[in-house]
């Protein structure tokens, strides 16, 4: 009874020497595979902290950083870290559907926004942006209805027109910034002049602050 005890302790030994020679001498492309997966645990941690590294997509501004040395960022669920804005931004002005029948592409421009009183921008009209929200109908299981059956009309949105800017002075444009603007087309042009009285006096008017506070 021994001696069998004794024997399958030795065969048990031979078996766990045997395997530890086959993982010793086990190679990958040449070297141990011991090596090769460390060596792969270490590109891995090389990789990961290359993704440490946060790279702007665009010339932006980078504002609302919420990112800090430690933080987890998390793909999914989106966990937002910062906002970037462009550098180059776009200038985009807001007119009712009427308005624009006869606006085209390299027609001048002259804007004033509140954040700049007094001043007034140049610019040409880039293009015209025809498509609004009311013009796209949501994904259902139902037929659509328009807005007449369900509820009031709603009132019709403006098209958005994009401005190149031409002016000398390159004036600080604030991103969100308001103002009024004027487009003058080929048609119309005697009264071109009033209009741009008019812009000029009401880039004026945005030295008031009409509060009592």
């Amino acid at each position: 009874m021994v001696v069998a005890d004794i024997n399958t302790a030795e065969g048990q030994a031979v078996a766990s020497e045997r395997q530890i020679g086959q993982k010793l001498g086990a190679t990958l492309k040449g070297e141990f595979a011991q090596v090769a997966q460390i060596r792969a645990q270490l590109d891995n941690a090389k990789w990961m902290l290359g993704e440490t590294t946060t790279r702007s997509p665009c010339d932006c501004y980078v504002i609302n950083l919420q990112l800090r040395p430690g933080a987890f960022v998390a793909g999914i669920p989106l966990n937002a870290v910062m906002t970037l804005v462009e550098a180059e931004g776009q200038v985009v002005a807001l007119y009712n559907q009427n308005e624009l029948h006869q606006v085209q592409p390299g027609n001048e421009v002259e804007f004033a926004l509140k954040t700049l009183p007094g001043k007034i921008i140049k610019g040409k009209v880039d293009s015209i942006v025809w498509a609004t929200g009311q013009g796209q109908m949501q994904a259902s299981g139902v037929l659509p209805n328009s807005p007449n059956e369900v509820a009031p009309a709603p009132p019709p949105q403006k098209y958005a027109v994009r401005i190149n800017i031409e002016d000398p002075n390159h004036y600080f444009l604030a991103m969100g910034a308001r103002g009024e603007g004027a487009i003058y087309t080929d048609h119309g042009k005697m009264i071109h002049l009033v209009r741009k009285v008019i812009i000029r006096v009401k880039s004026l008017t945005y030295y008031l602050v009409l509060k009592l506070h």
